[in-house]
């Protein structure tokens, strides 16, 4: 542990919070699959367990950005308290009806308000390291650094110990231990000692609207953006490998890239840099749009999965730059709220990527080549508004107000 990470951890409480967050992000990795394998033992059908999975996803992304702003003006202890004992609740209720044979109808408005009441915790950890590192600039980068790792980490683990579960006690399993990992992760962060119970502060003039504010709705497109290249270059890898007549190669590809996105990350958070986020977030998506990019000229798999984890080195980072941008430019009183809006548009955009690369599974060089001009999008877009965002120095609590 070195440089910013070590300055990170000295912080009272560090830990703890680091700790629970990552145990309560632990169900995004996990709710899709254990959707899937209960309805499909339940009811008989892999179609009804995606549409709960994707009902699932679709009501968190809407729901997030509201807990979020829930956050900013009741306070994040509440919040969490409410959702990481609802969601549970919802779970439990989900796993008894399945053992029943509900109907299929039921258990996906069941899954539906398993989104509803997501906790926005990944929102509320990054305005916890934003406030509580606010003075020291190599600390917040490593915190900003550490929650994109936590979100990789999620998604790598979540299934596994969902297929776990299910080997050992059946697929009920999975839910029953999203549903635990949900309610120890969040109930950990919110009674931590530094968690705000109330709002900062009254604003009896109103409060900031983040949609509201050009400078913050264009890094979302970026979130956007960004996200929608990495599905793309994902179910590209897939098609790669099936096309070659080795499906099984796709896990190893995907594994590559994440490997190499979890070593960026993690370097990004030890060093020091010179360039401002805004700056560094323009460099790594023009990076990234060159990784993207070259694969679709690369027939062999074993090459290709080289060049996307060298790739894969600038992911993480540029998705932690996005986030130390808009910590710059968002009105205080709101940073939870725009932190979780990021959120959506980046689960908007891969939502819009899988759908797009599902259409090009033929050719995936095109996939490619598609997640290439998305990011350099991004990228052009991110030098566009740089100026806006650095002239942004103390974000202006007064912007677009209720």
């Amino acid at each position: 542990m070195t440089g910013g990470y070590r300055a990170m951890f000295r912080y009272p409480g560090a830990v703890r919070l680091a700790l629970g967050g990552l145990i309560g992000r632990l169900p995004v990795g996990m709710l899709g699959l254990a959707f899937i394998l209960v309805l499909r033992d339940t009811v008989g059908s892999y179609a009804v367990g995606g549409l709960a999975a994707g009902s699932y996803l679709l009501a968190a992304a809407v729901c997030v950005p509201l807990w979020s702003r829930a956050a900013d003006r009741m306070g994040s202890r509440p919040v969490l308290v409410i959702t990481g004992v609802g969601q549970p609740c919802v779970l439990i209720t989900f796993s008894v009806l399945a053992g029943r044979d509900a109907d299929a109808a039921v258990m996906v408005t069941l899954a539906v308000f398993t989104g509803v009441l997501l906790p926005p915790l990944g929102a509320v950890m990054r305005m916890l390291w934003s406030t509580a590192l606010a003075d020291e600039p190599e600390a917040r980068r490593a915190a900003f650094a550490f929650e994109s790792l936590v979100m990789d980490l999620a998604f790598v683990i979540g299934p596994i110990v969902v297929a776990g579960l299910a080997a050992l006690t059946g697929a009920v399993g999975g839910l029953l231990g999203a549903a635990a990992a949900t309610a120890t992760g969040c109930l950990t962060v919110a009674s931590a000692p530094r968690v705000p119970a109330a709002p900062s502060r009254l604003r009896s003039h109103g409060y900031p609207i983040p949609l509201r504010d050009p400078a913050q709705l264009s890094l979302l497109l970026i979130g956007f953006l960004l996200m929608g290249s990495v599905n793309l270059t994902e179910m590209s890898l897939v098609a790669s490998a099936d096309i070659a007549g080795h499906h099984h190669a796709s896990g190893l590809l995907i594994a590559a890239l994440a490997s190499g996105s979890l070593i960026g990350g993690l370097c990004y958070g030890c060093r020091q840099w010179r360039a401002g986020p805004s700056r560094r977030l323009a460099l790594l998506l023009a990076v990234l749009a060159v990784g993207w990019a070259v694969p679709a000229a690369v027939g062999n798999l074993w090459a290709l999965g080289a060049l996307l984890a060298l790739a894969g080195l600038a992911l993480t980072p540029a998705i932690t730059a996005q986030y130390e941008t808009l910590d710059s430019i968002a009105a205080r009183g709101a940073l939870t709220e725009s932190f979780g809006w990021l959120n959506a548009a980046g689960a908007a955009g891969m939502a819009a990527g899988a759908a797009v690369a599902g259409l090009l599974a033929g050719t995936p060089a095109y996939g490619f080549l598609l997640a290439a001009v998305s990011c350099a999008l991004a990228c052009a877009l991110a030098c566009r508004c740089r100026g806006v965002w650095q002239g942004r120095t103390k974000p202006v609590e007064g912007v677009s107000r209720l």
